[in-house]
């Protein structure tokens, strides 16, 4: 018999996160915030089709659509198959972090927390793709979302951890209902497709979520630039 064939995905996806307060001390009041997506689909990608955008939401109850402003990203490049690109704030030790590129501030300042990379909680990431008839116009040209890590159209519960100046607000994910700050996140080898269904994504328990989920402050680096494991 022929040997079966690897599956595939349908397209570009978010395959893993990180989030972190600024202020935790093993971060040394840095941002190691990253951002990689996996190409698993059975060629390579032009990732200039492709932009990130974030979006901060400011309380747990307000549901309203995502709006970008100045804060995305336009990719370029091209991403083989089965490769992931790693995006990664400026702040980020390039040794630990190994990153393909740097967007975001430099600065630490809690005053900035709606610039990106600053992923604490309560910033959504979303994966965007040309479209002509999309609804996200972006330096001229129409995008569609097509993946995300976080929704301001998901609600949001206060964080029960330890209390942050800047941020105590989350999204649960995977069952984790106290807080959701300080982890790694990593998308599940069985999603084989992207989602704008942030409820769904997120899920509510550690089975139906399409997320791992790191422990508190356990930072993760082993599966970085790697496929979904």
């Amino acid at each position: 018999m022929p040997p079966t064939p690897p599956v595939v995905t349908s397209d570009l996806m978010i395959s893993e996160i990180l989030t972190a307060i600024n202020t935790d001390p093993s971060a040394s009041g840095t941002r190691t915030h990253y951002v990689e997506l996996f190409n698993g689909t059975s060629a390579a990608i032009d990732l200039s089709n492709y932009a990130i955008g974030y979006m901060a939401v400011t309380d747990t109850a307000s549901l309203i659509p995502w709006n970008f402003g100045a804060n995305f990203f336009l990719l370029r490049g091209t991403l083989a198959q089965g490769k992931c690109y790693v995006i990664a704030s400026p702040q980020a030790d390039p040794v630990v972090i190994k990153r393909d590129t740097a967007w975001g501030t430099t600065s630490t300042l809690a005053a900035q927390a709606n610039t990106p990379l600053q992923l604490s909680g309560n910033s959504g990431i979303a994966l965007l793709k040309k479209d002509a008839g999309g609804a996200y116009n972006l330096n001229g040209t129409n995008y569609r979302i097509i993946d995300v890590f976080g929704s301001p159209l998901v609600p949001r519960v206060n964080s029960q951890g330890a209390t942050s100046a800047r941020n105590n607000i989350i999204w649960t994910i995977a069952g984790e209902t106290r807080d959701t700050r300080n982890r790694n996140f990593f998308r599940k080898p069985n999603v084989l497709s992207p989602t704008t269904d942030w409820a769904l994504s997120k899920g509510t328990t550690a089975d139906n979520s399409q997320w791992r989920i790191s422990g508190d402050r356990a930072w993760d680096y082993s599966n970085l630039g790697l496929p979904p494991q």
